[in-house]
C-alpha cells in the first residue's frame, strides 16, 4: 500500500509544486512589471518635451519629493554627459545618482527599465529614457516599490498556503483511494 501511495501521490506533488511555483512566478513579474506603468509615461512625455528644447525646470519646476517616504513617482533629469540638469526626487536631500552604466544603456535601447536601489531602505523601479532633438540627455522617472513589495509578500504567503493545501489534499486523496481496495476487500 505505502508503494502505491508513493508512486501515485509524489509524481502528483511534484506537478502541483511546479504549478504552483509557476503561477506564484507569473503573478510576480506581472505585479513587478505594472510598478512602471506611470514612469513609463512619465520619461516618454518628458523626454518628449525636452528634446523640443523646453527648460528642464519647466518638467520639475519647485516640486520635491523624499524618495525615502513618499510613493509618489519623481524625475531626475540628465544633460549628454550625464550630469544631474534638475530633479524632484531627494533622498537625505540629495539628489541619487543612477548606477554606472544605466545611461549608457538607455541611449542604445528605447528605454531601460530597472530596479534601482539607491538606500538600503530604499528600492525603486524606474525608467530611464535617453532623448535627442534640439537638446538631448537622459531621463529618470522612478517611484518607490514599497507597496508592490507588501503585494508580493502577500502574494508569497497565498500561494505558499494554497500549495500546502493542495498537497495535503492530494495526499489524504490518494490514501483514501489506496485504502479503499483493503477496506472493500475486507468487508
Amino acid at each position: 500500500m505505502l508503494k502505491y501511495l508513493i508512486r501515485i501521490w509524489v509524481p502528483i506533488a511534484i506537478a502541483s509544486t511546479i504549478m504552483m511555483f509557476t503561477i506564484f512566478v507569473v503573478a510576480q513579474q506581472a505585479l513587478r512589471q505594472s510598478a512602471n506603468d506611470p514612469q513609463i509615461q512619465m520619461a516618454e512625455d518628458s523626454a518628449a518635451v525636452l528634446a523640443t528644447g523646453a527648460s528642464s525646470y519647466s518638467i520639475v519646476g519647485n516640486t520635491k519629493i523624499d524618495i525615502g517616504k513618499s510613493l509618489a513617482p519623481f524625475l531626475i533629469i540628465y544633460d549628454e554627459a550625464g550630469k544631474v540638469v534638475a530633479s524632484t526626487g531627494y533622498l537625505n536631500t540629495q539628489i541619487p545618482v543612477v548606477p554606472s552604466g544605466v545611461l549608457a544603456s538607455a541611449k542604445t535601447k528605447t528605454d531601460s527599465r530597472i530596479t534601482w536601489q539607491p538606500a538600503t531602505s530604499t528600492r525603486l523601479a524606474a525608467v530611464v529614457k535617453y532623448y535627442s532633438g534640439k537638446s538631448s540627455g537622459y531621463v529618470v522617472a522612478a517611484r518607490s516599490l514599497r507597496e508592490i513589495e507588501i503585494r508580493e509578500s502577500s502574494l508569497e504567503f497565498n500561494v505558499g498556503m494554497a500549495w500546502l493545501v493542495l498537497i495535503v489534499v492530494t495526499f489524504v486523496t490518494c490514501l483514501i483511494s489506496s485504502c479503499l481496495p483493503i477496506i472493500i476487500h475486507h468487508k
